[in-house]
């Protein structure tokens, strides 16, 4: 593992900002929720301070994410103006959503370039629905992949967008509302299969059941998500391949179905479960069936 200091070099050579940066001043911090970087104006250079998580873990990506943004401000293009960014004292809910889809901006990026990253598209996206409580959730999640495929913005746009985001979903072009993920998101609107989340009365399970539906109706074309009385089901072409069976007792059963050898594998999912193991398992069983 290299380490803090060939890693901040190699990134700065990759972001081609090695020259405009003089001096990096490092802060420990307990968690990745707590890294920041902040930069000081000298006449020809920046004086950079971060704010580092003292763990080696996704540490490329997490140093790299941190300098994304000091190479936004150094680009031209971007028109950094913070004089445009909503008050923190006066907006704070507003200041929050800016800061967050600049993130988005950051770390869908990330993603792109294929860069490990503590914050993934599915934590961002969570934390972004999360903050947009007063939006129907299958809108959040709408605006949210609208706003993690852009592939780029101006800090004009990063604000306006904070201001109007209700509209922005508006303004997409049609042909990428048809887009596949958006079309079996509407299928979540089924009061059938959210009475079937909402049987749970855990929220933070009620979050992990909408965070595998999501990365389904993502990730796997032409599935249909529906409900039996008893639970959710998964069909490609009309063929199951995945049962979801929420109970009142903070319980879901997930079963998987074989479809070539008929045999099938319950697991169950709890508070504590590491939901990308299942979000595996499901993609897996549907690749078996898209492939033949």
């Amino acid at each position: 593992m290299k380490d803090r200091a060939s890693i901040i070099t190699e990134v700065l050579s990759s972001l081609s900002i090695s020259e405009r940066v003089n001096k990096i001043l490092i802060e420990d911090v307990l968690s990745p929720w707590d890294e920041r970087a902040f930069i000081k104006r000298k006449k020809d250079y920046l004086e950079v301070k971060l704010r580092l998580w003292d763990d080696n873990l996704y540490l490329h990506g997490r140093v790299y994410r941190l300098f994304l943004y000091i190479y936004d401000v150094l680009r031209e293009d971007f028109q950094y103006d913070p004089s445009r960014a909503p008050d923190e004292e006066k907006e704070p809910r507003l200041k929050d959503r800016h800061n967050q889809l600049w993130t988005i901006y950051v770390d869908s990026r990330l993603e792109r370039r294929g860069i490990e990253n503590f914050f993934d598209r599915i934590t961002r996206r969570n934390i972004f629905v999360d903050s947009e409580k007063g939006m129907p959730w299958e809108d959040a999640i709408l605006i949210f992949q609208e706003l993690w495929d852009k592939e780029s913005y101006t800090y004009p746009e990063i604000t306006e967008i904070t201001y109007n985001l209700e509209e922005y979903v508006e303004k997409v072009e049609p042909t990428k509302k048809s887009k596949t993920e958006c079309l079996v998101n509407n299928l979540l609107r089924q009061k059938g299969v959210i009475k079937q989340v909402e049987r749970l009365p855990s929220a933070e399970l009620r979050n992990i059941l909408n965070e595998l539906l999501s990365f389904t109706a993502y990730k796997c074309k032409d599935t249909h998500i529906g409900s039996r009385y008893y639970g959710i089901y998964l069909t490609y072409e009309k063929r199951l391949y995945a049962e979801v069976i929420p109970t009142e007792d903070n319980t879901i059963f997930i079963t998987i179905f074989d479809p070539y050898s008929n045999e099938a594998a319950t697991h169950i999912i709890d508070e504590k479960t590491d939901i990308k193991i299942h979000q595996e398992l499901v993609y897996r069983a549907y690749k078996m069936l898209a492939q033949h």
